[in-house]
């Protein structure tokens, strides 16, 4: 039976941290003493605590935590606010979010105006130049310091998600399972690969050999792994790039190894992060996921751990290959599943589907469709794997 396999949550048990400990994490990285700049860092408590303040309005606990993509989602939304239509509905943002930042100044040349003005002999003149100087320091947004804080959450992002390659071998069941189709994860850390390097395997993302286009092209001679990053890599920039004989330059990535340092080097992060729609329209980010369409078409058994079904795009994959005539057989390892069965607040909306496609066989109009054998395994990463595909 040809397997397939898609991983999310399950770095956790390289060692990494989850969604909700990467913001503590995050904030601790540029809290710490490698940063040069404090009002980012105040920036980002701020919107934490903003965040926590919303959450217990509404019931929650404030030591629930705040997921980390959930956080980088307002940073950016916060960064565009005065672009956004929703501006319009909005008469006050918060007044902490809206404080300037310390580079606020006046406008070029606005002290030579404003000494011409004083010379001239219309008194409105002078008014004016004072007028647009104040209102350029009373008007003036945050916009630039959240940019400097999502730059910023980026960079500690690529510093943190870096996996020991001695806490990868919860991984081996899964890279020796035969016959493999493929592994897809939404991790941008480098854990599959560096299983892979330990135990003497070859891996191809394909990443490399993207050029612009919806075709993914794999290694010749077919690597031992092949590993379809759908979210990204932490060791790759995305930039533009015009090639000899292109007409416009499109996006071009470039590996510059785990320990890049945060250099974007004319580019940004290949990395699809935050909450909301992750279905990003630049970069090789839908050619991925028509390769993975592909991939899933020639699947029978399809392996998830970790995964959250809270993706829409990736969700809207797995119900084409779930109505598909080539389904057998999912197998699904999360140690929130004993929650999601007992049907907990936090129980995704998808997980009612998988609970659908398993059940006793229903005639409909168009016939019979067959059950679809289902594992449900409430477990981490490390106990589910050697139990499904382990020696």
């Amino acid at each position: 039976m040809k397997s397939f396999l898609l991983g999310a949550g399950a770095s956790m048990d390289a060692g990494l941290p989850g969604s909700f400990g990467l913001t503590r994490a995050v904030a601790d990285f540029i809290d710490g003493p490698t940063s040069w700049r404090h009002d980012v860092g105040q920036l980002l408590h701020a919107v934490v605590g903003a965040m926590v303040q919303h959450d217990t309005g509404r019931g929650g606990s404030a030591f629930d935590g705040v997921d980390v993509e959930r956080v980088f989602a307002a940073v950016k939304a916060l960064k565009d606010r005065d672009s956004i239509d929703l501006s319009a509905f909005v008469e006050r943002w918060n007044r902490n979010l809206d404080a300037p930042s310390a580079q606020v100044s006046f406008p070029s040349f606005w002290a030579k105006n404003f000494r011409k003005a004083m010379f001239d002999s219309w008194d409105h003149k002078l008014e004016s130049e004072f007028e647009s100087g104040v209102r350029a320091i009373a008007e003036a947004t945050s916009g630039e310091l959240f940019g400097r804080l999502e730059s910023r959450m980026l960079d500690a992002l690529i510093h943190i998600l870096r996996a020991d390659e001695n806490r990868v071998h919860y991984l081996d069941p899964m890279i020796h399972s035969e016959p493999l189709a493929g592994i897809a994860t939404l991790n941008y850390d480098l854990a599959v690969e560096k299983a892979c390097i330990n135990a003497g395997l070859t891996v191809d993302t394909g990443l490399d050999r993207w050029r612009g286009g919806y075709e993914w092209e794999w290694a010749s001679p077919r690597a031992d792994v092949r590993l379809l990053k759908l979210h990204g890599s932490l060791d790759y920039v995305l930039g533009h790039k015009g090639e000899d004989g292109s007409r416009i330059p499109g996006d071009h990535l470039s590996n510059f190894g785990e320990d890049r340092k945060g250099q974007l080097v004319g580019g940004s992060p290949a990395m699809v992060f935050g909450q909301g729609s992750k279905l990003r329209s630049d970069g090789p980010f839908l050619a991925m996921l028509v390769e993975f369409d592909r991939l899933l078409a020639e699947t029978e058994w399809l392996t998830i751990v970790g995964y959250s079904f809270r993706d829409d795009h990736i969700n809207a994959a797995l119900t084409r290959w779930l109505n598909s005539d080539r389904v057998q057989r999912i197998s699904i390892i999360d140690p929130s599943i004993g929650n999601w069965i007992a049907g907990d607040d936090r129980t995704p909306d998808y997980w009612h589907n998988i609970q659908r496609a398993s059940r006793p066989p229903q005639k409909y109009d168009r016939g019979v469709w067959t059950p679809v054998q289902a594992d449900l395994i409430a477990a981490t990463a490390t106990e589910g794997l050697a139990r499904l595909h382990g020696s």
